[in-house]
């Protein structure tokens, strides 16, 4: 005689989290974006966690890809972009030198922190990788 009930569900535990209010609605909206809810992210991150228990750096990489070592190619992408925002610089420089235009603030734009600039960086690293649109 066989067991025909119904098979029980794997045990659950509940994971609570403190982030930054501003961070998880921007993570829900991308989330949303990508067709997942938050509790599938959580439970996608503990899976990849336990997929690289035994390779933590491969973990870290996953879960935070500028913290990888960049390649020789990156590297020299990104002296390229340095060169290019210098010489970008140097050319309003002289412009404004030329013209006798003295620069003035935009007033409709408020000083970000540092938090602020590092958040916006990292929305546009995740645009630019494809994570979000």
């Amino acid at each position: 005689m066989t067991d025909q009930s119904t098979p029980q569900k794997p045990r659950q535990a509940q994971v609570n989290a403190r982030i930054d209010a501003e961070l998880k609605e921007a993570g829900d909206a991308a989330l949303a974006a990508a067709g997942l809810t938050p509790t599938q992210a959580v439970r996608m991150l503990w899976s990849l966690a336990v997929r690289y228990q035994d390779e933590p750096e491969r973990l870290h990489e996953a879960l935070d890809p500028d913290s990888a070592a960049p390649s020789a190619d990156e590297m020299v992408e990104r002296h390229r972009k340095i060169e290019a925002v210098r010489r970008g610089a140097s050319l309003m420089e002289k412009f404004f030198k030329e013209f006798a235009i003295v620069p003035q603030p935009d007033s409709d734009r408020r000083a970000l922190s540092e938090r602020e600039y590092y958040d916006l960086l990292r929305e546009e690293h995740f645009r630019e990788k494809g994570y979000i649109q």
